[in-house]
């Protein structure tokens, strides 16, 4: 006479229940990876427009505290400005000599050239930051916005996008519904502001 499995007996999985767990899991990992990956992009690029937004708020009242011209400048090595408009390798903030105009100003903040710097940020990961142009952007005594004289309009706004998920092929980023890029503007008076991009902007201003 057989021995009755009893009430409480431990029961194993059949291979067609282990199956759709596995596939249950598939999907499940299947919707979250995504979405996780675009709450971390999302988060890469609020910090990183935080971050600039700061510097160039930062270089503003600096100007205003030392009555004397501040500037801030992309940067690819923390030590020099490197003459292009893309940000997300880094910039500089710093002061100018106390006998240095900013119409004397090159694409130079070392030390050496006797430029005191202030502040430096490091490299955006997976975030594109683009300026108007590649001139350095200065900040006069009163907290306004230096004319740049090589511009075809010298006092024209300044403006820095970015965008996240970096292309290989063109190093912007991509803006979308799902995950906007962000547009930091600076009026000729000093005034600094941050807003959303439209669905149809592009990634550079």
């Amino acid at each position: 006479m057989r021995a009755r499995r009893s009430a409480g007996g431990a029961r194993g999985f059949s291979l067609l229940e282990l199956m759709i767990a596995i596939i249950v899991a598939g999907i499940l990992a299947a919707i979250a990876v995504p979405s996780f990956r675009t709450t971390l992009q999302r988060h890469r690029l609020r910090t990183s427009v935080d971050n600039l937004q700061a510097a160039v708020q930062y270089a503003r009242t600096e100007a205003v505290l030392r009555a004397t011209y501040v500037s801030i400048c992309a940067s690819t090595d923390g030590a020099t400005c490197s003459g292009a408009s893309t940000y997300e390798t880094g910039w500089l903030v710093y002061v100018h000599p106390v006998a240095t105009t900013k119409a004397s100003d090159v694409y130079s903040a070392s030390a050496s050239a006797g430029m005191q710097i202030l502040r430096v940020g490091g490299a955006l990961n997976d975030v594109s930051a683009r300026a108007v142009d590649g001139s350095v952007v200065t900040f006069g005594q009163q907290g306004q916005l230096a004319p740049v004289s090589t511009r075809t309009s010298p006092s024209q706004p300044m403006a820095f996008v970015l965008c996240a998920g970096v292309a290989t092929t063109t190093g912007l980023g991509v803006n979308t519904t799902r995950l906007p890029g962000s547009r930091i503007g600076i009026s000729p008076f000093g005034g600094i502001a941050s807003t959303k991009l439209n669905s149809t902007d592009k990634c550079v201003p």
